[in-house]
């Protein structure tokens, strides 16, 4: 059961199901994602049966109900989508219930290291990495959850060369959502505890580090050269900064969703495909705003519900657990900026873990600490 569990974690956590697609092919990447479900189902049925997380299925319901309404494309495309939701949100249960602390670290921080390798040993033009989760902006969120478990870690040297590296991969991704997140985790853990204060200088080496030596990153000149007006020149390019920003893009669909507010569009509308109702050839990149705009204002809620809860509920353990808080908030705010939420397993995963370990009061919580 260990080894099937730790495959489920890597496939999960390090996003080899879309990796295996992009770097083999469709071909193998249609094999990875088959045997990823098939196992899935396998773990649930020999592992124990734990409560199901009955928010998340009501929500999965709720959209894929009423999104279905209007949905007018290939009918077998919609099915097997929501059949693949439901298989993991159930299946990996107790697996997210079974997996630590130190193991959802660890697999953290070994997504992030991989955004590290892309950008050392594998340079593009494009000059922002994403390692095993392609996209950048994906990418972003694993640094975020790999340095946020970092404060549970005792040994004080240790704690700081692993957020050193976590940085320095974060920063490779040059994404906007990360450098903001950073700064607001900082915050939080400071207000947790002032010894927190201490990771500061994780995140002031690395900066300086990739100041010093970016030329052997090969890093997108524009956001790059955005990123250094914050630490140093003349005047901060805000331009460069807030150029294609994320209200912009939601602007796009404004007039969709409040003219469609009870039931929405139909699934998958707002996913940047050009159809009947929406004529933009780009995602809108806010799963809230997916949510009202495909299937209406019951799942909108039912989000607001679910990650406004998961956030009280984690502050509730700040000063014994704010690595909670930390991934509340990272959920939560990353919402905002993507729409790929029902098929984007780390996040589920990530969700589904956190909510098992806040549900209950904070004195029945057991801390949780890594000790090398």
């Amino acid at each position: 059961m260990k080894i099937l569990k730790y495959i489920l974690l890597s496939i999960t956590l390090l996003n080899f199901v879309s990796f295996s697609a992009i770097a083999f092919g469709s071909g193998v990447g249609s094999v990875v994602s088959a045997m990823f479900f098939i196992l899935i189902l396998f773990y649930y049925f020999v592992s124990p049966k734990p409560k199901l997380v009955t928010s998340f299925i009501v929500l999965g319901l709720a959209y894929h109900l009423i999104a279905g309404i209007n949905y007018s494309g290939e009918i077998r495309d919609f099915y097997l989508d929501a059949l693949k939701y439901f298989i993991f949100i159930i299946g990996i249960v107790y697996l997210a219930k079974d997996t630590t602390h130190t193991e959802l670290g660890l697999f953290a921080f070994i997504g992030s290291m991989s955004i590290l390798v892309n950008a050392v040993a594998f340079s593009t033009l494009y000059g922002r990495y994403g390692g095993f989760y392609i996209n950048p902006n994906n990418a972003g969120i694993i640094c975020l959850i790999a340095f946020s478990l970092t404060f549970n870690i005792k040994n004080t040297i240790l704690k700081l060369g692993l957020q050193l590296l976590i940085v320095t991969a974060g920063i490779m991704t040059l994404s906007r959502y990360f450098i903001l997140l950073l700064v607001l985790i900082n915050v939080i853990a400071i207000i947790s505890n002032k010894k927190n204060s201490v990771s500061l200088v994780a995140g002031s080496i690395a900066i300086v580090i990739v100041l010093t030596v970016s030329s052997i990153f090969n890093l997108n000149a524009v956001r790059f050269s955005a990123f250094q007006s914050l630490f140093g020149g003349d005047q901060i390019e805000t331009k460069t900064i807030t150029e294609n920003s994320r209200n912009e893009t939601w602007a796009l669909y404004t007039d969709v969703i409040l003219d469609n507010p009870v039931f929405g569009v139909g699934y998958n509308a707002l996913h940047g495909k050009k159809n009947k109702h929406i004529d933009v050839g780009v995602g809108v990149h806010n799963t809230y705003l997916m949510a009202i705009g495909e299937s209406g204002i019951i799942p909108f809620m039912l989000f607001i519900i679910i990650y406004l809860s998961l956030m009280f509920r984690s502050f509730k353990h700040l000063y014994s657990n704010p690595e909670y808080a930390c991934i509340a908030t990272i959920l939560a705010t990353y919402l905002l900026v993507s729409h790929n939420y029902f098929d984007n397993f780390l996040v589920l995963f990530t969700s589904i873990w956190l909510y098992q370990r806040v549900k209950y009061s904070p004195e029945n919580q057991t801390l949780n600490t890594l000790n090398p």
